[in-house]
Parts: C-alpha cells; structure tokens; sequence
C-alpha cells in the first residue's frame, strides 16, 4: 500500500474535517494543512488536494498563496484526486470550482488525475469543475451536508472512484 498525501487548506474547518475523514478511511495516510507550505508534496506519488471555494469560484486563501509554486512541479507519474468543498444554496454559479483550479495546475504537469464523480443529486447552477458535462472533477462536499453525509460520499468515492487508482 503506498501512502497518500492529503493536503488541505482551511478557514472554517470543514476542509480539513473532510481531509481528516479520508485519512481515516485510507488508513495510510499524512495530512497538511497547505498554510505551512506545499514542499511535502513533491515526495509523494498519491495525491489528494482539498479545498473550498470562495467567492465568485476562488481557491481558499492559504491555496490561492501557494497554487503558482504547485504549478511549478512536476507531476509525471503522479496520481492526484481532486476535493471540492462548496455551498451551492449560496454559490451554485460558482461551485466547487476550486477543483478547476487544481486541475489546471497539475493536469498540464503529467498528472493522471482520478476520482470524477456524477454531478447527479447535486442541485447548483454552474460550475468550471464540470468535465464531460456530467462529471465532477472529484468529490464535491456542500456545506451543508453533516458529518454521516460526508462520510458516506468519501467512503463511496475512495472505494468506487479512488482507492484503486491510488493505492
């Protein structure tokens, strides 16, 4: 089993609920809170990036501080998985689109990206993390799903979407 890098960024703390969650279920795996730096993440091979989204689709602060130097690495041979935490009663034009963000500082780096989920029960107006017009870049987490809701949709994404893919 290889191990997995989690790295989140926070400000309310459901980000790094959800990343603690997914910890938890992979079992082997180490979690950073990218407001201390993104180094860590070049030594590993799994990856998963968290985030919320603000605003009108913007990172979360501490992401925002630190995607020009993510985007500077090289990610061949990499796998990365993608978390989007949104509110799409307050944000539905612009939701989960911190996943796009991601995306578009790995992808052109040689990452294989995983974990595209159904956007299928998710009522938001738009969003750039949209792929294939269906698709979720990753896991979207709303705001305003409780702590059993987020367990189960991080328990059905590692092990249908996830969990081969990265270990």
């Amino acid at each position: 089993m290889k191990t997995v890098g989690i790295f989140f960024g926070t400000t309310g703390g459901k980000t790094q609920e959800v990343a603690d969650i997914i910890a938890a279920q992979l079992g082997d795996a180490q979690v950073f809170d990218v407001a201390n730096g993104v180094a860590e993440m070049e030594v590993f091979d799994n990856i998963i990036m968290a985030s919320p989204t603000y605003g009108m689709g913007e990172l979360q602060d501490d992401w925002a501080s630190v995607i020009d130097e993510v985007a500077d690495m090289d990610f061949s041979g990499k796998v990365v998985a993608f978390v989007g935490v949104g509110d799409a009663a307050i944000f539905g034009a612009n939701y989960v689109e911190a996943m796009k963000h991601f995306y578009d500082a790995v992808e052109p780096k040689g990452a294989k990206i995983v974990g595209f989920t159904s956007t299928d029960g998710y009522d938001f107006e738009a969003s750039e993390a949209v792929i294939d017009g269906d698709k979720f870049m990753g896991l979207a987490i709303d705001a305003s799903f409780d702590t059993d809701e987020i367990t189960s949709k991080v328990e059905d994404w590692l092990e249908n979407k996830v969990k081969d893919e990265l270990l």
